[in-house]
């Protein structure tokens, strides 16, 4: 056996254990080595866990590091059993003009207040758009009791097709991200619960229905926040409870952050400063959607979007 061969057996199984991988050698290769020990040392020399060994013809192990590992510790001593928790770190722009639109909910959007919002993104030079959830309303799988006179999926489907389509026509150098909102996320929930057979099948994901990718829109989801320099954007579900009197108020004493935040269809504002100085501002945006829907005729709606100037070198924000 050439030490070429040996190499072959430590690139395919590098994460095989020595001595398992010593006794894979050594069964298939008497006829090379005097014991399994041998082998075991020689695995070992090649993954740098022994002194190097010198021949007559110099430093054989040394000169070849590629296989080397580096030292491991129980990060488990108390053998704690597998956790199924997930890391939770929010999605970070960069970009320095994002133009915030929220609760669009289409195919009862508000064209005229879309076509405000749009326009004063490209006056401006926005270089990002953020879709800050509830793009699609999904009225017909809602949970909510069903109205006759709500549009099909498939309709709601093609409304934001039509739309997304056109948003990177208008702005095609733009970064677009599209946060999934409450009404957004009706679509996976439902999937779950009446077609659990297909529910893994990426053919029938949200992105890919709405043709996200061929788009270049990116994805934010599992209520993850996003991050323009020192400001959070959340969409407003992620926070357990209603908006209160004061949405933006409930928010502060909930996050203690400044925050921007949609969902709930209405503007608001609360300011306070630390004994440091720093300044903490929540704002919540109005929606960009028909005012007066079925199930909420009357309410204190209003609508509205949000543009957002970010310091890149600093994070501040206005």
């Amino acid at each position: 056996m050439n030490k070429n061969d040996f190499k072959n057996y430590l690139e395919r199984f590098r994460d095989t254990p020595d001595l398992t991988l010593a006794k894979k050698i050594y069964n298939e290769n008497k006829e090379s080595f005097t014991n399994l020990e041998s082998v075991r040392t020689k695995v070992r020399r090649y993954r740098g866990k022994v002194a190097t060994f010198y021949s007559s013809k110099g430093a054989v192990y040394a000169r070849d590091k590629t296989f080397f590992k580096e030292k491991t510790y129980d990060t488990n001593p108390f053998k704690l059993p597998e956790s199924h928790a997930e890391s939770f770190e929010p999605f970070y722009l960069s970009q320095s003009k994002t133009l915030i639109i929220s609760d669009l909910h289409f195919p009862y959007q508000h064209n005229k207040s879309i076509t405000l919002a749009l326009n004063y993104g490209l006056k401006n030079n926005a270089n990002c758009i953020l879709i800050n959830g509830d793009l699609i309303d999904f009225a017909t799988i809602s949970r909510h009791e069903k109205n006759w006179k709500h549009r099909s999926v498939n309709q709601e489907f093609e409304a934001v097709r039509i739309f997304l389509t056109a948003l990177r026509k208008n702005f095609p150098k733009a970064r677009i991200i599209f946060k999934y909102g409450n009404h957004d996320e009706r679509w996976e929930k439902w999937l779950f619960v009446k077609a659990p057979e297909i529910f893994d099948c990426t053919d029938f994901q949200l992105e890919v229905l709405l043709k996200l990718a061929e788009l270049k829109i990116e994805v934010v989801k599992d209520k993850r926040p996003v991050k323009i320099g020192k400001l959070t954007v959340l969409h407003g579900h992620e926070l357990t409870g209603g908006g209160g009197v004061n949405v933006a108020r409930g928010t502060f004493l909930k996050t203690l952050d400044s925050v921007t935040l949609g969902h709930f269809h209405k503007t608001s504002e609360h300011t306070e400063v630390r004994m440091n100085g720093d300044v903490i501002s929540v704002k919540s945006i109005g929606c960009l959607c028909g005012l007066h829907p079925d199930y909420m005729p009357i309410n204190k709606w209003n609508l509205g979007f949000a543009f957002c100037e970010m310091d890149i070198k600093t994070g501040d924000y206005e």
